[in-house]
């Protein structure tokens, strides 16, 4: 194990100086990022007492754990600090939680920059959501008896058949594990094979489905800054999350559903800096596009297709699609979360690639709350068929508010296990 941890120093250091020029290159990072990923905080960045340290990776997690971590501050008196691994994740995370917590990019997993970045950190917990497993912080935490915590804890097919190629030291590294809190007995099973203690493992349910929620506030100030779309009286197809090649999909479809009304499209790509090109995409279809950054000081009125290009506003953008379709399931991508469409009882439409949410999946098609297509035929089919017959719209509708009733009981045993962990 110690030969292991060696090596793993080394390709640590030589993945810091090989990739992260590549990574600023194609803008995925900057220069701050990596100041903080070296323990370099600003200044302004002080822990005063002991926290509770949180890591997520993007933007997904930073808002799923919204509701959790409102009731950890009504239940303790410890600063919450959150780490995350991209730069879309870092800007909401900023943007959600900066009253309540301080934020910063998650540290390179390298033993002489954890050391410091502990020291500064003092955590009493520290909470990894879905499975973020790091050699050298679970061993650092391990040695200086700081409990850690998996909530929301998922093993997709493709790690789990990785992680069972060095099972002997994911073992290694469950044991520093405190508790693991797993969304299913799928999940549960594999940890225990991987090693983890039986008697560690806790099925607390898919936090995804406690974490969505509107905020009056919110949704007024939303609705205020989209004034002109919502003027626009036209019916929206809006294609969440997408990769490429799915906005080509998307568009071949809009360009052949126009006949059918006042309809527009909203594309809101999954990585914002694929947002030029996408723009230029769009332009090659004949269409007029536009930035919704730029709405406040331009023209809407002859704008074909819209672009979402601000971070932490889709989930209230899937409130005004008449069809919402959830990217990165047209390709082998793993899906993304179609709760959030469905939260606003909207007719909702993914492909067949949802690996990475199976259970949600499932759950979702057992209520027939959405519609599973098989490929970019089928998905022009279903979303003609949306927008010609408002029946089945009303159903889907319905069969959306009765998906989150049975779920939103977890949250609060993810809560009751970290707080046992402080006490």
């Amino acid at each position: 194990m110690r030969l292991i941890f060696v090596i793993y120093q080394l390709l640590v250091i030589l993945g810091i100086i090989l990739y992260q020029p590549i990574y600023v290159f194609r803008r995925k990072f900057s220069f701050r990022a990596f100041r903080e990923k070296l323990s370099f905080f600003p200044p302004e960045f002080e822990i005063k007492k002991n926290s509770i340290w949180i890591q997520v990776v993007s933007v997904g997690e930073v808002i799923l754990v919204k509701e959790f971590l409102s009731q950890l501050k009504e239940r303790m008196d410890l600063e919450i600090v959150i780490s995350t691994t991209t730069l879309s994740g870092y800007e909401v995370a900023n943007k959600l939680y900066s009253p309540i917590a301080k934020v910063i990019f998650f540290p390179f997993d390298s033993i002489f920059v954890l050391k410091r970045v502990i020291k500064k950190v003092k955590p009493r917990v520290f909470v990894s959501v879905e499975t973020e497993i790091w050699l050298s912080l679970f061993y650092q935490l391990h040695r200086k008896g700081i409990p850690i915590v998996i909530i929301n804890g998922r093993i997709s097919d493709i790690a789990y058949s990785k992680y069972k190629k060095v099972k002997f030291v994911i073992k290694r590294l469950l044991d520093f594990v405190s508790f693991v809190c797993v969304q299913n007995k799928q999940y549960e099973d594999r940890f225990i094979y991987l090693g983890a203690d039986k008697r560690k493992v806790y099925i607390t349910g898919n936090m995804k489905f406690e974490a969505l929620g509107i905020k009056k506030e919110e949704l007024v100030r939303f609705q205020e800054k989209y004034k002109k779309v919502f003027e626009l009286k036209a019916k929206f197809i809006l294609a969440g999350s997408t990769h490429h090649p799915e906005e080509k999909i998307i568009l071949k479809i809009y360009r052949d559903l126009l006949s059918l009304g006042n309809i527009k499209l909203l594309i809101a790509p999954r990585h914002k800096e694929r947002v030029n090109k996408i723009e230029e995409l769009v332009k090659s279809y004949g269409f007029n596009p536009m930035l919704l950054s730029e709405i406040r000081s331009k023209e809407i009125s002859g704008v074909d297709v819209f672009i979402l290009d601000t971070v932490g506003e889709l989930f209230y953008f899937y409130s005004i699609g008449e069809v919402c379709f959830v990217g990165g399931s047209l390709i082998d991508i793993g899906g993304h979360n179609i709760l959030e469409p469905i939260y606003w009882n909207k007719p909702t439409l993914f492909g067949p690639f949802m690996d990475n949410f199976r259970e949600i999946e499932e759950k979702v098609l057992a209520y027939k709350a959405a519609i599973k297509v098989k490929d970019a035929d089928d998905l022009k089919t279903k979303i003609k068929d949306l927008l010609k017959n408002v029946k089945i719209k009303e159903e889907l509708a319905v069969n959306c508010s009765k998906v989150f009733d049975e779920e939103r009981k977890y949250l609060r045993k993810n809560v009751e296990i970290v707080l046992k962990c402080l006490n």
